[in-house]
């Protein structure tokens, strides 16, 4: 049987973006096999189906699972369903995945930061291909001060909910973080326009990964100047760098500021540096908050030209 769940509105989404508790996000996760990622040869078999943990990495900006299902019994890509054009549900089909509950040495990731929400890290996924979820795990160390970090090593338990399937998928894998030494730049570079002003005040460059620290100063103080702005992010050559997942709060500290982790796909090696690129999406002005889409199905983009910061990369 097919389970449906409501699709939130635009205005519903950058709301989420914008609120004071953590938020976080996920691209596609077609992302090329990393040359750190290692075999785990981990695997569970329920009612038909086995899921198994074909790669696991840890490059110091986030944890990155990639895991795949063989078997009979299913009808839905493992990741993703369909909405119903009717009645506005999403469908997930049988043996797709419903939910994803994480524990890192035995401790739900819920409970990091003593469970605070803001304090937490966060976990997305997505699909790679039909019968493959990617799974991102980024700890909330960037979103404030003196937050935890996750351990060198340590002992991932992943527990995996299949719609259809009663029981959930129990997956242990070790996850050790690469011996590869990051790139840490402290650009310390400011940039204001009007009542918004934002620090890139960090990147950690890997081979498989790039990961930005961003600090919107005075959010709280003009909440109706800083609401909505989200970033694009390109190379010196205008190739857009994909984002495996990003977050932000401003709970984390007591002035009101915003901080923003993002980890994105890693340069390309010819690239010299990465420009964070701040806009507002347009809103239809018709009172239903939907975002304007180009004639690609794109969102269009109103670019803050002053906002635009760039960090080397060599």
């Amino acid at each position: 049987m097919k389970k449906a769940y409501k699709v939130m509105s635009s205005v519903a989404l950058a709301g989420m973006i914008i609120s004071g508790a953590a938020w976080g996000t996920a691209q596609a996760a077609n992302q090329p096999s990393a040359k750190a990622q290692s075999a785990v040869s981990e695997r569970v078999t329920q009612e038909g189906v086995t899921l198994s943990v074909a790669k696991a990495l840890y490059d110091g900006n986030h944890v990155r699972i990639e895991l795949k299902r063989s078997g009979k019994g299913f009808d839905g890509k493992l990741v993703g369903g369909k909405i119903d054009e009717k009645t506005g549900d999403y469908l997930l089909g049988k043996g797709s995945i419903s939910n994803i509950r994480i524990a890192i040495n035995g401790k739900s990731i819920n409970e990091y930061g003593g469970g605070d929400h803001a304090k937490r890290p966060t976990l997305v996924w997505g699909p790679k291909g039909n019968d493959t979820a990617v799974i991102y795990l980024t700890d909330a160390s960037q979103l404030g001060g003196n937050l935890e970090a996750f351990p060198d090593k340590f002992q991932l338990t992943a527990e995996v909910d299949l719609e259809g399937h009663k029981k959930p998928y129990k997956l242990k894998i070790p996850v050790q973080k690469t011996a590869e030494k990051p790139v840490v730049v402290k650009p310390n570079v400011t940039k204001t326009s009007g009542n918004v002003t934002i620090k890139l005040n960090k990147a950690t460059l890997t081979s498989t990964s790039s990961r930005l620290q961003l600090i919107m100063e005075g959010y709280k103080q003009h909440p109706e100047a800083n609401q909505d702005i989200l970033f694009d992010f390109v190379d010196d050559q205008g190739h857009i760098i994909e984002r495996i997942s990003g977050s932000g709060t401003d709970e984390n500290n007591a002035k009101g500021d915003m901080y923003y982790d993002f980890v994105l796909e890693a340069v390309g090696k010819s690239a010299k540096s990465i420009t964070v690129k701040p806009f507002k999406p347009v809103v239809i002005d018709d009172g239903s908050g939907r975002f304007k889409l180009d004639g690609n199905g794109e969102i269009v983009k109103q670019y803050i030209k002053e906002l635009e910061m760039a960090v080397s990369v060599k």
